[in-house]
C-alpha cells in the first residue's frame, strides 16, 4: 500500500493537472517488474489449478473438434458456421499439434490469458492511479469467478479480456506521448483488428477508445490519427464480421435464453455468485460516493482528504483518470450490446466478460478509496480478504467433477465404458437433446473409452461435413444397423435435459423389440448408461 496517511487541506480548490504542475505521462511511477511477474504467475496458476478436473463440455467440444480437423475441412466449416471463432480454432489447431488435446492442455492457454490480463490490470491501475490500486485491482481480477471460469475453458474469452486491457494501455500510451510515428500506430491497428477477428464484439471498444482519446484532449491532429488507426483496424475485420452476421441464426436462441434482467446484467457477467456481487457493487458504490463527494468539496475550496482526492485526478499530465477509463470500458459495451440485442440476438452474460478488467479496476479503486477515507491500511486488506472469501465457493464449485454446463459428465462416461465395454460392442447415443449436450461428443473429447466400439448411429463424421457436428441416422435406422451385435451400450441424457422426453424414452422399447434386454443401468450425473444384450 502506498501513502494512506491523513492529509487534509483547505484552499480555493486543487488546481487542475497541467504540464506545469504535474510530471509528464512517461515518468509515471511503475510497479517493479518482479511484482508484475508474480501477479501474472499467480493469476495463471489460479486459473490453471484443477482445470483438468471438470469434464469438457459442449462449447469446448466445438473448439476441440474444430481444431482437430484438417485445415481444408476447417476452412469449409467456417464458411457456414462459427466464423467468429475461426481465429481461435486455428490457434488451437496449432497448439494441439504440439501439446495434445488433454483437458489441461487445451485449457491452459486460457489460464495464460488470465495471467496476461492480471498484469495488464496492475499496469493500468498503477499508471492511472497508484501502485496500490493496480495491485488491488489485479488481485480482484484474478479471483473473479468469471476470470477463473474463462481461464479454465477452451474458448477465447480469456484472450479477449487480456487483449482489451492491453489495447487500452497501448492507445493511452500513444496518445499521452503524442506519438506521431507510423509503426507504433500500425501496431495498434493490427492488434485491434486481430482482437475484432478473435471476438467481433471487441469492435465495441472502438467507441470506448474514441471517448477516452477525446477526453484526453490531445489536439485535433492526434485525434484524427487515433481515429484513423481505430477505423482501419475495424475495416480490416469487416470480412469476418460480415460472415459472422450471415451466420447469426446460430445464436438465435439467445433471445429466449438470456434477457436483460438484474441478474444477467449486474451479476452473471463477472460475479456469478449473488453474495460476491453484492459485496463488490457495495465497494464500488461506496468508493465512488466518497470519491465524487471529495471532488465536489475540493471544487468549493472545502477541506478534503488529499489521499482520496489524488485517486480521482490524473496521475500525470496528459493521462485520463482511472474512473474515466474503467467507467467507459464497463458501461459503453454494456449499453451498446443492449441496444444491439433489440435488433438481433447477440447477448449472453459471458459476452461481457471482456469488461472484467474494468469492473476489477473499479473495485480496486473503491477499496483504496474506502481505506484512505478511513485512514486505516488494514481496511484494504480486510476488504480484499472478504472478496477472496466470497469468491472461494464459486471457485471450488468450478473445479468440481461435473461443474460445466449444468453437470456435464462425459469424462466419467468414457471412464465407465473403458472399464466395462469390450471391443466389438455397439454404442448408441441419445439424439434428442441440444447439440452442446449430446452425449456423442464424449467420444471425441475422451476417445479412450470408445476405442473398439461400433458407433452404429454415425452417418457422416463431422470433419467430412461443412457443419460443426456429425450427421446421424434416425433412431429406427440406427437400431436396424446393429446387425445382431451381442452387446449394446445405450447412452441417454437425463430427462431434465432432453428436448423430447417421449422420443428419448422410446429407445429402450425399440431395442427390446429388436431382441435386446437391459441387463445393467448406470447413472452418473446427468447421463444414464444402459447395457443391453441380445438373446
Amino acid at each position: 500500500m502506498t501513502d494512506l496517511s491523513p492529509t487534509a487541506t483547505k484552499s480555493a480548490g486543487p488546481p487542475p493537472i497541467t504540464e506545469k504542475n504535474s510530471p509528464p505521462a512517461d515518468t509515471a511511477r511503475k510497479l517493479p517488474w518482479h511484482i508484475l511477474l508474480l501477479l501474472g504467475l499467480v493469476g495463471t496458476a489460479l486459473s490453471a489449478a484443477w482445470s483438468w478436473n471438470p469434464s469438457l463440455w459442449g462449447d469446448e467440444a466445438a473448439s476441440i473438434m474444430s481444431a482437430q480437423r484438417s485445415w481444408d475441412s476447417l476452412g469449409r466449416m467456417l464458411t457456414t458456421v462459427d466464423a467468429v471463432h475461426g481465429l481461435y480454432y486455428s490457434f488451437l489447431h496449432l497448439w494441439i499439434d504440439v501439446f495434445g488435446a488433454s483437458p489441461f492442455s487445451v485449457r491452459f492457454p486460457s489460464a495464460l490469458g488470465i495471467g496476461a490480463g492480471t498484469v495488464g490490470v496492475a499496469i493500468l491501475g498503477n499508471r492511472l492511479a497508484r501502485p496500490s490500486v493496480g495491485v488491488l485491482a489485479a488481485a480482484v481480477f484474478m479471483i473473479l469467478p468469471r476470470s477463473t471460469f474463462n481461464g479454465s475453458e477452451a474458448r477465447q474469452y480469456a484472450f479477449i479480456t487480456a487483449l482489451v486491457v492491453w489495447l487500452t494501455i497501448y492507445v493511452i500510451s500513444l496518445v499521452a506521448k503524442r506519438e506521431t510515428r507510423f509503426w507504433p500506430w500500425a501496431g495498434f491497428t493490427a492488434l485491434f483488428a486481430l482482437s475484432c477477428v478473435l471476438f467481433i464484439y471487441t469492435a465495441l471498444f472502438s467507441v470506448v477508445f474514441g471517448a477516452i482519446i477525446l477526453l484526453m484532449r490531445p489536439g485535433r491532429a492526434m485525434v484524427l490519427r487515433a481515429a484513423s488507426a481505430i477505423a482501419v483496424g475495424g475495416i480490416l475485420a469487416i470480412p469476418v464480421v460480415y460472415i459472422s452476421f450471415t451466420e447469426r441464426a446460430q445464436v438465435a436462441f439467445l433471445h429466449s435464453r438470456w434477457g436483460y434482467n438484474l441478474k444477467n446484467v449486474f451479476i452473471s457477467p463477472w460475479f456469478i455468485d449473488q453474495r460476491l456481487a453484492a459485496l463488490c457493487w457495495g465497494i464500488i458504490v461506496i468508493g465512488l460516493a466518497i470519491g465524487i463527494a471529495t471532488l465536489l468539496r475540493a471544487r468549493t475550496g472545502a477541506s478534503v482528504n488529499e489521499n482520496v482526492l489524488e485517486l480521482y485526478r490524473p496521475a500525470a499530465a496528459g493521462l485520463p483518470t482511472l474512473l474515466t477509463v474503467a467507467g467507459l470500458s464497463l458501461v459503453t459495451p454494456s449499453v451498446l450490446l443492449a441496444l444491439g440485442n433489440t435488433q438481433t440476438p447477440m447477448y449472453s452474460p459471458r459476452y461481457l466478460s471482456f469488461t472484467s478488467t474494468a469492473i476489477a479496476l473499479l473495485i480496486g479503486l473503491g477499496i483504496a478509496t474506502i481505506s484512505r477515507a478511513i485512514r486505516q491500511r488494514w481496511v484494504a486488506v480486510l476488504l480484499a480478504a472478504a472478496i477472496v472469501a466470497a469468491a472461494t465457493p464459486a471457485y471450488l464449485t468450478q473445479r468440481g467433477d461435473f461443474s460445466k454446463n449444468g453437470g456435464t459428465d462425459w469424462n466419467a462416461v468414457s471412464a465407465t465404458l473403458s472399464d466395462q465395454a469390450s471391443p466389438g460392442d455397439a454404442v448408441i447415443f441419445d439424439q434428442f437433446t441440444r447439440n452442446a449436450r449430446k452425449p456423442r461428443l464424449a467420444k471425441y473429447l475422451y476417445p479412450e473409452g470408445f476405442e473398439g466400439l461400433i458407433d452404429v448411429g454415425l452417418k457422416t463424421p463431422h470433419q467430412e461435413t461443412d457443419g460443426l457436428w456429425d450427421t446421424v441416422y434416425s433412431r429406427a435406422d440406427t437400431i436396424e444397423r446393429l446387425n445382431d451385435v451381442p452387446t449394446v451400450w445405450l447412452i441417454l441424457t437425463d430427462e431434465r435435459y432432453s428436448d423430447d422426453v417421449a422420443k428419448r424414452d422410446a429407445y429402450i422399447p425399440a431395442l427390446e423389440d429388436a431382441g435386446y434386454t437391459v441387463v445393467d443401468e448406470i447413472t452418473i450425473n446427468r447421463t444414464i448408461i444402459y447395457k443391453l444384450t441380445r438373446g
